[in-house]
C-alpha cells in the first residue's frame, strides 16, 4: 500500500462498558494502513479481555498492538507510551470510552498529505451514554488552511475565546513534530490545556475541519461533575494547580512572539476559572484549601514591566497582577466577588 500508516494511541483503564465499540470503530475504518496501540494501565475489570478477544476474533485484528505498562501511570503517560512506540507517519489518539466515524482516519489523513501538516482538525460531538442524546459542543464553522510562522497561534489567539478544541483526541499529528519539538503529555490533572499551551505555539502548518469524524461519551455522572459528590478530594485541585503552574512557567519560552500578550491572558482566565472552582467546592474539600493556595494559582506569568508593553488586554493583565500580589485573604475576597459577578461561582 501507497498511503502512509497511521497510528491510533489507545490508552485503556477500567473501561469495560465502551471498549469494543471505540476499537471496533477504529477496526473499520475505510483507511486500511493503521496500527492500533492499546495502552493497558492496568485497570481491574476486564477491559483487555474484550481487546484480546477482538484481537483474536477479528478480521484486522492483526493490526492491535497491545503495550502493557508495569504500573498503573495515568492517561497522560498512556498517550506518551504511544509516542514513544509508534511506527506510523501520523498519530492520533482516541479515548477508550468514544468512538469514531468510519471515515475518520481517511479525511484526516488525506488533509494532511495534501497539505503536509504539522496536525489536522476536525469536528466532534458530544453523546449520552444512555440516551444516545447530542449534546451541542465545539464545532468548525468552515475549513481553514493556516500556513506559515506563527499563523496558527495567530489565529487561535485573536481574543480570549477558544478557536479550536481543548483536547487531545480528534487531532491528526504528525508523528515527527511531536518527536522534534519533545512533546509529551504531563501526568497531571488537566494535561489536555496543559499539552494544547506547549504544541500549539510550535505548529506552522495545520488544517482545521468542520466535518463531525469523533464522538465523545458523557458517562452517566459526568454532566453533573463535582455537583454529585459530596466530598472531593483536596489533592485534586492540588494536582490542578501544580499542572497550572508548569503552563505558567512555560509562558517565558513565548516572550517575544506576536501573540504573547494574548497567550498569557489566556492562561490567566484559564487559572481564574481554576480558582474560581476551588471557592465554589471548598467546603467540600476532604482538608482545608488555604487562602495563599488558591492566590498562588493566580500568580501572572509576567512582570509589570513586561505588562506595561502589552498591547492587548493590558487592563485585564494589570488586575490579575494587582490581586496576586495583595494579601491571601484579600485575594481571595476579590476572586470570591468577581467569579460570582461573572457566574463562575
Amino acid at each position: 500500500m501507497n498511503d502512509p500508516l497511521v497510528s491510533i494511541g489507545i490508552p485503556v483503564y477500567n473501561v469495560e462498558p465502551y471498549i469494543e465499540k471505540c476499537i471496533l470503530s477504529v477496526l473499520n475504518q475505510t483507511y486500511q494502513n493503521l496500527e492500533i496501540l492499546v495502552v493497558d494501565d492496568l485497570g481491574t475489570d476486564n477491559s483487555m479481555q474484550i481487546v484480546d478477544a477482538l484481537q483474536q476474533s477479528h478480521p484486522k485484528g492483526y493490526m492491535i498492538k497491545v503495550i502493557k505498562h508495569l504500573q498503573n501511570k495515568g492517561l497522560g503517560e498512556a498517550r506518551n507510551t504511544a509516542i514513544v512506540n509508534a511506527k506510523g507517519k501520523y498519530i492520533c489518539f482516541v479515548d477508550s470510552d468514544d468512538y469514531i466515524e468510519p471515515e475518520t482516519i481517511e479525511l484526516l489523513q488525506r488533509e494532511a498529505e495534501m497539505y503536509d501538516t504539522d496536525a489536522v482538525f476536525a469536528s466532534s460531538r458530544k453523546i449520552v451514554y444512555d440516551t444516545n442524546e447530542e449534546v451541542p459542543t465545539f464545532t468548525y464553522q468552515s475549513k481553514e488552511v493556516l500556513i506559515g510562522q506563527d499563523v496558527f497561534a495567530n489565529y487561535l489567539c485573536q481574543d480570549l475565546r477558544w478557536h479550536i478544541g481543548i483536547n487531545a483526541w480528534n487531532i491528526l499529528f504528525r508523528l515527527d513534530f511531536l518527536r522534534k519539538n519533545n512533546l509529551r503529555f504531563d501526568a497531571r490533572k488537566d494535561e489536555d490545556a496543559l499539552f494544547l499551551s506547549d504544541f500549539y505555539s510550535e505548529v506552522q502548518r495545520a488544517v482545521l475541519l468542520p466535518d463531525i469524524t469523533y464522538n465523545y461519551v458523557l458517562r452517566p455522572g459526568s454532566i453533573m461533575g463535582n455537583q454529585v459528590r459530596e466530598h472531593i478530594p483536596t489533592e485534586e485541585i492540588r494536582e490542578r494547580f501544580k499542572t497550572d503552574a508548569k503552563m505558567t512557567e512555560r509562558c517565558a519560552r513565548l516572550k517575544g512572539r506576536s501573540f504573547y500578550d494574548v497567550h498569557c491572558a489566556r492562561v490567566m482566565k484559564h487559572k481564574f476559572r481554576a480558582a474560581c472552582v476551588a471557592i465554589r467546592h471548598r467546603r467540600r474539600f476532604t482538608e482545608p484549601l488555604q487562602d495563599t493556595e488558591i492566590r498562588q494559582e493566580i500568580m501572572h506569568p509576567s512582570s509589570f514591566s513586561d505588562i506595561l508593553k502589552f498591547k492587548r488586554y493590558k487592563l485585564f493583565h494589570l488586575f490579575f497582577y494587582s490581586i496576586s500580589i495583595l494579601p491571601s485573604s484579600l485575594s481571595v475576597w476579590i476572586i470570591n466577588i468577581v467569579g460570582k459577578t461573572i457566574r463562575w461561582i
